[in-house]
C-alpha cells in the first residue's frame, strides 16, 4: 500500500507531538505539515494536497466540524478523520455530515489509530466501538447488519481465503483483517470461521 500523507491539526503542542509519534510508528504513514488551527489546516490542505487530515474539534477559530465543511467544498478526495475527547451523538453526527470519513475518541489505543488510518484509507468509515455501537443502536440495526468492509472480508473468510490472502486482495494488513473478522464473530455470535460461513450462506453473502 503506498504511503498516507497526513495533515494534522491539533491546537495542544504535546497532544499534537505524540499523535504525530503515533501516525509515524504506523507502516505506510508521514505527516508532512501540522497545524494548530482551523485556517492553517485549510491552507494546509491546499498547499498539500494530503491523503488524510487528522483533525480535532476544539480548536481556536472555526471548528473542526466548520474546517471539514470548508475542505470539503473544494477537496473530495481527502478522507477527513476527526479525533476529538468529546463523544455526544449529536457532535459525530454533525462531523459527519459535514464530511469526516471517520470518528475517532482521544482515548484510543495505537492498534485502534493503526485501524482507524486503515479504514478511511480504504474508503470506509470508522469509529470508534462505543460510538459505532451507539450510532447501530440509534438506528435500530440488529446484530446483522455489517458495514461494506465487514461483508467484504466476511466474503473471503467464507469463501476459504487465508488472511494473507485476504489483507492482499482488499490492501490492508493481515492485522486488519484480524481485527474485522473478531467484530464479525463478536458481532454475529459465532466463535470460529465455520460459524461465520454458515452465517454467509445463510444470509446470501458467500
Amino acid at each position: 500500500m503506498p504511503t498516507s500523507r497526513i495533515v494534522l491539526a491539533d491546537d495542544q503542542v504535546l497532544v499534537r507531538a505524540g499523535i504525530r509519534a503515533l501516525l509515524e510508528s504506523l507502516p505506510d504513514c508521514t505527516v508532512v505539515d501540522e497545524c494548530a488551527d482551523g485556517p492553517l489546516a485549510i491552507d494546509s490542505v491546499r498547499r498539500h494536497q494530503p491523503d488524510m487530515l487528522v483533525l480535532d474539534i476544539a480548536m481556536p477559530g472555526p471548528s473542526g466540524i466548520d474546517v471539514a465543511r470548508e475542505i470539503r467544498g473544494f477537496d473530495r478526495t481527502v478522507q477527513i478523520l476527526i479525533l476529538s475527547s468529546i463523544d455526544r451523538a449529536e457532535v459525530v453526527e454533525q462531523a459527519i455530515a459535514a464530511g469526516a470519513d471517520g470518528y475517532l475518541l482521544k482515548d484510543f489505543l495505537l492498534a485502534e489509530l493503526q485501524q482507524a488510518i486503515e479504514t478511511t484509507r480504504a474508503g470506509d468509515s470508522y469509529f470508534s466501538p462505543r460510538l459505532a455501537a451507539e450510532r447501530d443502536g440509534a438506528n435500530g440495526q440488529g446484530k446483522g447488519a455489517l458495514t461494506t468492509r465487514q461483508s467484504e472480508v466476511l466474503r473471503r473468510v467464507a469463501s476459504g481465503m487465508t488472511t494473507k490472502e485476504i489483507a492482499r486482495e482488499l490492501g490492508i494488513s493481515p492485522k486488519t483483517v484480524e481485527f474485522h473478522r473478531g467484530q464479525l464473530m463478536e458481532k454475529l455470535g459465532v466463535r470460529d470461521v465455520t460459524g461465520l460461513t454458515r452465517y454467509a450462506v445463510q444470509n446470501g453473502i458467500l
